[in-house]
């Protein structure tokens, strides 16, 4: 396959957006200054990228100083990935810069950024919860690192478990999706379905959901150097899946087009989905608990998803400030910021110290996320090729869902990915 500079992220025209500059602490005259981009402007986690520098600032007054820009998001991260984008192009990055989990591959292959292994201990590294390192490492080289992380699980209805005799699944010992779908044919009813799965989606939420039940299998989606699909993305553990997706909307055990909130209103008695829902359920009167990410069968290995937004050195970092991009990389994915970060966006942290911390992921029901984040969770593809992937599996389940056979489906899928990945 031919190989291109830039990953499908920069295909996009440049976009129109805001952005503000913070010189939190005015600097010392010897003070080596940093540039730092982050994703977020006036939320309460790009509010706390404003402390966070603030601190980095007094703390290393006379050392370093670090200027932060925050660039306003549009659809899909777009205003803030095509202002990056344009800098990689103009030579206008920053020293430090945060890049989404999944594009490490694209912006390593563009050589945007620049691996920081060398900077950090081995006993720094192994706080991380080992999907973190997985997501950041391009070619076995360690290209960036997180303050936070994200899972799915099986959110359930305590009062209709036990209204139907349902005995849940634990973190260590999670259900088959044969006892899945027994839970979820007991569970329907006339006017609620046994889970919703979000089968209306389009976009990257369906390999963020269904991958791990692909690796469970001790498969993939792609080859192990994340290029080939044939044999793979239409591999026998892909149809595996998509068979038992497409069993379950056939039954009625889950909606095809599932109604927003469905779960949280009753409509559904267990709902697949990530770490983000638990701020979604405050906001209900229902009596809830989360189940693990469940696997094929009784063979299968737990897998379960993971990541999220990372730093990353950028290659404009000249070498002379390259220890102090380094230093500002591991004070913002420090253990005090990763517990911070839950604080403020409610995403697990990345680091083992974090959980230790957080009294939530040492109790139920949180537990069953930073047991899977430190146990179980395996990073999406970290491949150059990954957006075409995500969006041809995304295209590949609304097929069959809409009655095309699953063997054709993914052989399509595979079709489609070779020749976008071939003019890449």
């Amino acid at each position: 396959m031919k190989k291109k500079v830039l990953s499908v992220v920069m295909a996009a025209a440049m976009m129109t957006s805001v952005f503000s500059t913070t010189a939190v602490t005015a600097s010392a005259a010897d003070a080596e200054e940093l540039t730092i981009w982050v994703h977020e402007t006036d939320s309460p986690e790009g509010q706390l990228y404003k402390t966070l520098i603030d601190e980095f600032n007094k703390e290393y007054e006379g050392t370093y100083h670090a200027t932060l820009t925050q660039i306003a998001r549009s659809g899909d991260a777009g205003g803030y990935n095509d202002k990056v984008n344009a800098a990689i192009t103009n030579g206008g990055l920053p020293d430090v810069f945060t890049v989404d989990g999944v594009a490490v591959a694209q912006y390593a292959d563009a050589n945007a950024i620049v691996p920081i292994g060398d900077y950090f201990k081995e006993d720094e590294l192994a706080d991380f919860n080992p999907s973190i390192i997985q997501q950041g490492t391009y070619n076995d080289e360690l290209y960036t690192l997180g303050a936070m992380d994200s899972s799915v699980g099986i959110f359930y209805n305590k009062d209709m478990f036990e209204k139907a005799g349902i005995e849940p699944a634990t973190a260590e010992k999670p259900w088959t999706l044969a006892q899945l779908e027994d839970a979820a044919k007991k569970l329907t009813t006339d006017d609620c379905y046994g889970i919703t799965m979000s089968l209306d989606a389009k976009d990257e939420t369906c390999i963020y959901f269904f991958l791990p039940l692909i690796y469970s299998q001790d498969s993939s989606v792609l080859d192990k150097d994340g290029e080939t699909a044939e044999g793979f993305l239409n591999g026998d553990a892909t149809k595996n899946v998509f068979n038992w997706i497409k069993d379950m909307a056939d039954n009625g055990y889950a909606s095809a087009t599932p109604a927003e909130n469905s779960f949280e209103l009753g409509q559904a008695a267990m709902a697949l989905t990530g770490s983000w829902e638990p701020g979604n359920l405050a906001k209900y009167d229902i009596n809830w608990g989360l189940m693990p990410m469940p696997v094929y069968d009784e063979n299968s290995t737990p897998a379960s998803a993971c990541g999220s937004w990372t730093f990353a050195m950028s290659s404009n970092c000249s070498d002379e400030k390259k220890e102090g991009a380094a230093e500002l990389i591991r004070f913002m994915t420090s253990t005090d910021a990763s517990a911070r970060m839950y604080e403020a966006n409610a995403m697990p942290p990345a680091r083992s110290s974090a959980f230790e911390k957080i009294d939530a992921f040492n109790e139920e029901p949180l537990n069953v996320f930073s047991y899977q984040l430190q146990n179980t969770a395996k990073a999406r593809p970290v491949s150059v090729y990954y957006p075409i992937l995500s969006n041809q599996f995304a295209t590949a389940l609304q097929n069959v869902l809409t009655g095309m056979e699953v063997d054709e489906a993914l052989d399509q899928a595979v079709e489609q990915y070779n020749f976008q990945a071939d003019i890449y």
